[in-house]
C-alpha cells in the first residue's frame, strides 16, 4: 500500500542548455523591476554580468551582489536594507546555493520588518511563520549541488549563537527554477566536487530516509546513476556539456527529493560544525556520509542496492560498502581532503558539536544516532 505523502515543487521548472534564453519572458509576466541577486565575484569574473545585461535590457535590473561564504542572518540584514529601497516586482537569483538560499529569505521578509532570526528552527523560541506568499523569484543556479532552486527551505547561519538553522516556509518556493546547465561550464574541479558530491549525498540520505515519499525515490532512483557518471566525467573534462547537464540534472532531482523526503545524518553534521567552523558545507557532508553509511548499514543495505544496481554496482557486492569505495574515488579524482585535520578543529570541540548535531535532517536518518555515537564519528576525521 502507497503511504499518504505531500509533494512540492517550484511552479515551473524548465531545464537545459540554453533555457536562459526564455528569461525575458518569465519575467514579465511579474513585472519591469527587477532585483537581480548574485555573487559578485564570480558574476565578474565569468563574464555572465554582461551576457544577462544583453538578455534583460528591456528591463529595470538593479543589480546585488550576496555577501561571499554561506549566508548568514548577520549578513543579510543589510542586503535586505539595500533591496527594500529596490522595491522589485520580481527577484532574480543567479548563483549557487547560498545565492539563492539568500534570495528565498529576500522573497519572504522583503516587504516585512521582522529578521531572518525570527524564523529559524530552534533558534527562536517560537519561530514565526509567512502567512502569504513574498516577492515571486525565480531560481537559476550556477553550480550542480544543493538543489536550493526546488526547496522550500534557506540555511542561515548565526554568527553569534554559532549555530546553522533553516528558514522554512512553502511560501519561499521558486516560481519558476531555470536549470542552464551551460552556466556551470568552466566551473573549478573543487567547487564541482563538493557540490556534486552533495548532492548524490541528498539523493541517496532521501531515499533511505524515515520520512521518504514515493514521488522522491523515483526522482532518486533516476538521478543517481545519472549523476555519479556525470561526476567521474567532469573531473576529467570540466566543459564537457552533457556531464554538466547530467549533473544539473542530478542536483534539481535531490533538491526535489530532499524537500519532500527529508534528509539524513551526513546532512545533520554539516549543521551541527558549520554552525560553529567556517567549513564548505558540501564537504562536510561528503567527509560525514561514509561512517554514517556504515552506521546504517544494515538498515539500508537493500535499498542501496536499489540505487547502485544501475550504477554498475555487482549483484553479489554488498551494495554499501560498493558506493562507499565509489564515493571515496571521488575525493581522490577532485583532490579534495579526507579528513577535517586541516581545519585545526579542537578536541575540546567534540562533544558540543555533537551536541549541536541535531534537527530535521538528523531525525530523518534511519536510526538515531547516540551522542557518543556522534562524537566518535567527530573524532574519526579530526
Amino acid at each position: 500500500m502507497i503511504k499518504s505523502f505531500t509533494y512540492l515543487q517550484p511552479r515551473r521548472i524548465d531545464f537545459g542548455p540554453g533555457t536562459r534564453s526564455g528569461l525575458p519572458g518569465l519575467l514579465g509576466q511579474f513585472g519591469r523591476r527587477v532585483l537581480l541577486l548574485s555573487g559578485g565575484r564570480w558574476f565578474e569574473q565569468s563574464g555572465w554580468r554582461r551576457r544577462f545585461s544583453v538578455l534583460l535590457e528591456d528591463f529595470d535590473v538593479h543589480a546585488l551582489s550576496c555577501p561571499p561564504g554561506e549566508p548568514t542572518c548577520e549578513g543579510i540584514a543589510p542586503l535586505l536594507s539595500a533591496a527594500a529601497g529596490v522595491d522589485p516586482d520580481v527577484i532574480l537569483a543567479v548563483g549557487g546555493g547560498s545565492v539563492l538560499d539568500t534570495a528565498k529569505a529576500a522573497s519572504g521578509l522583503l516587504r516585512r520588518d521582522d529578521a531572518v532570526e525570527d524564523y529559524l528552527e530552534t533558534v527562536s523560541a517560537e519561530p514565526r511563520t509567512l502567512d502569504a506568499p513574498g516577492v515571486p523569484w525565480i531560481a537559476m543556479p550556477t553550480t550542480a549541488g544543493t538543489g536550493a532552486e526546488a526547496t522550500k527551505n534557506a540555511v542561515f547561519k548565526s554568527l553569534a549563537l554559532g549555530l546553522k538553522r533553516s528558514f522554512r516556509s512553502e511560501q519561499i518556493v521558486a516560481a519558476c527554477a531555470v536549470v542552464d546547465p551551460e552556466l556551470a561550464v568552466g566551473s573549478p574541479p573543487g567547487l564541482t566536487g563538493t557540490s556534486g558530491m552533495d548532492a548524490l549525498v541528498q539523493l541517496v540520505e532521501s531515499f533511505v530516509s524515515r520520512k521518504s515519499a514515493p514521488i522522491p525515490r523515483a526522482l532518486a532512483l533516476q538521478a543517481f546513476p545519472l549523476l555519479l557518471s556525470a561526476l567521474k566525467k567532469l573531473a576529467a573534462d570540466p566543459d564537457d556539456l552533457e556531464a554538466r547537464t547530467g549533473a544539473a540534472y542530478g542536483a534539481l532531482a535531490s533538491g526535489l527529493a530532499l524537500a519532500n523526503s527529508g534528509l539524513g545524518a551526513a546532512h545533520g553534521f554539516a549543521s551541527g560544525l558549520g554552525g560553529m567552523f567556517d567549513i564548505p558545507h558540501g564537504l562536510i557532508c561528503a567527509l560525514f556520509f561514509p561512517p554514517v553509511l556504515r552506521a546504517n548499514a544494515e538498515l539500508i543495505r537493500e535499498d542501496c542496492a536499489l540505487l547502485c544496481r544501475a550504477a554498475g554496482c555487482p549483484a553479489s557486492a554488498d551494495a554499501v560498502e560498493w558506493l562507499i569505495r565509489e564515493f571515496e574515488g571521488l575525493f581522490d579524482l577532485y583532490s579534495l581532503p579526507r579528513d577535517l585535520k586541516s581545519f585545526a578543529i579542537p578536541e575540546d570541540s567534540v562533544e558540543e558539536i555533537a551536541r549541536r548535531s541535531t534537527g530535521s535532517s538528523m531525525s530523518g536518518n534511519p536510526r538515531e544516532l547516540n551522542l557518543r555515537e556522534r562524537a566518535q564519528m567527530i573524532r574519526g576525521l579530526l
